[in-house]
């Protein structure tokens, strides 16, 4: 049966090995990805007059299935299995400047049967693109599970609607995301689904940026019901998003 993978022009500008280095016998894996929400809240460009209204926060999702990578169409053979371990990812992107920039809550709901399986073996990574500054003079790519404000969470307590993507070293406090113009995130979650999933069943993200500003992004599940003789996930490499937009940041 196909199925259909989303791109989109502009935003995503490319797919890269990034941080994750590749060798010999690895599998790279490919992303499903679902539709791009460009408009997660508003707001009024830093010390603007008259006021220049902007959006705020752009985002998408997506899950990981196997190689050839099919631009239109999926077979079954090559998307999760039950009982596989698969990533889902959320990118959010920052175009608006306000002064104070945003503390962002982030927040995972998945359909039943579908649960987060972070392992030694398969953890959660958590990534910031920043633009150049006074510190660097290039765009920069940092890994939050190294940073000492914020660190990649491993475990994800219940929150508002799903399962609350925060912050454990405490990040701009409750465990809020810092966002600010120019910068990205990227977080690649481990999940495992009990059951079969079809597109009636989508893996949402909730995005909070400000007080009473909340949007989604979500991306159709699909898990295979056979059980297919794979390799082990420690055997395959994921990408990242950030590392395809230009200029490359350092670090990828």
């Amino acid at each position: 049966m196909a199925r259909s993978s989303s791109t989109f022009a502009g935003f995503l500008v490319a797919f890269a090995a990034g941080w994750f280095p590749a060798h010999a016998e690895a599998t790279v894996l490919q992303w499903f990805y679902g539709a791009l929400n460009s408009g997660i809240g508003t707001d009024i460009a830093c010390l603007s007059d008259p006021p220049i209204f902007e959006t705020r926060v752009a985002g998408y999702s997506a899950y990981t299935y196997l190689p050839p990578y099919q631009p239109s169409n999926i077979p079954f053979t090559q998307l999760p299995a039950v009982g596989e371990v698969f990533y889902a990812k959320l990118v959010l992107s920052h175009p608006g400047n306000p002064c104070a920039g945003s503390a962002v809550g982030i927040e995972l709901l998945l359909p039943a049967g579908v649960t987060t399986a972070a392992s030694a073996a398969n953890p959660a990574f958590c990534f910031a693109r920043v633009p150049p500054n006074q510190q660097h003079a290039d765009h920069k790519l940092i890994n939050l599970g190294n940073d000492s404000g914020y660190g990649c969470p491993q475990t994800f307590p219940q929150g508002l609607q799903g399962l609350a993507i925060r912050a454990p070293n405490g990040g701009l406090g409750g465990g809020a995301w810092g966002m600010f113009a120019g910068s990205w995130l990227e977080f690649l979650i481990p999940l495992k689904s009990s059951v079969p999933q079809n597109d009636a069943n989508q893996i949402y993200f909730r995005i909070n940026p400000d007080i009473a500003v909340v949007g989604y992004t979500n991306v159709p599940l699909y898990v295979n019901s056979d059980t297919i003789f794979r390799s082990a996930l420690e055997d395959t490499n994921l990408t990242l998003d950030l590392c395809g937009l230009g200029p490359v940041a350092t670090g990828c």
